[in-house]
């Protein structure tokens, strides 16, 4: 597609017209005439200048400035300085950004909400779902030479922690540890967090005392 200054040169070189003779009628300055054939809106004082050459310059010509001032607008924007850019150039509205006070309130609207559906799904999930549970000591086929191994690891800080038949304490971060008794040979080291609605969570770790 021609733009706006082909769309004058061609009709001009068509006419077999000397810029010096469009600029005596059109009043034009020569140089003008062929910045806008040239397409270079950049030495123009401004996009009303231009579009006024444009249109007595098509006038001059017999052409509809209607369509070639159409042309021009679909190939330049004239942008926040006043300068005529091609629209490629220009600053695409989508992205600025407006950082104002309301979206400063709507962040923090929206974050609280996150933060307190977060806490209500923590708290659910305590209260109805089984506890986490991590064993840390004992490791699974581990071998020992004493009577007694060391069960530490971390759960729920809500849940109750037992090892075998006892009863564990934890900490205030759900930590907990406990010396269990083995006897020689195979043992099985069964540790169980219960919540607050009766959910289990049990793991199960082999350790073997040897003489």
């Amino acid at each position: 597609m021609k733009t706006a200054g082909q769309i004058l040169s061609l009709a001009r070189k068509s006419k077999k017209l000397e810029i010096e003779d469009v600029s005596r009628i059109t009043r034009i300055r020569p140089n003008f005439l062929l910045l806008v054939e040239a397409d270079d809106y950049s030495q123009l004082p401004s996009g009303t200048v231009a579009r006024g050459f444009i249109r007595n310059y098509s006038e001059f010509l017999g052409l509809d400035p209607i369509n070639v001032l159409a042309a021009f607008r679909r190939d330049f924007v004239e942008n926040r300085l006043g300068q005529i850019v091609p629209r490629s150039l220009a600053d695409p509205v989508s992205s600025r950004v407006f950082w104002t006070p309301r979206t400063t309130l709507i962040s923090v609207v929206a974050m609280v909400f996150t933060v307190f559906i977060g806490y209500l799904g923590y708290q659910y999930r305590v209260l109805t779902g089984p506890p986490q549970l991590q064993l840390v000591q004992p490791v699974d086929g581990q071998t020992v030479t004493e009577n007694t191994v060391l069960v530490s690891g971390e759960t729920d800080p809500e849940a109750t922690i037992s090892v075998g038949d006892h009863l564990v304490a934890l900490d205030k971060g759900g930590e907990f540890s406990f010396r269990a008794s083995l006897i020689e040979g195979e043992n099985q080291i069964s540790v169980t967090a219960t919540s607050k609605s009766g959910k289990t969570t049990t793991l199960t770790r082999k350790v073997i005392m040897v003489r």
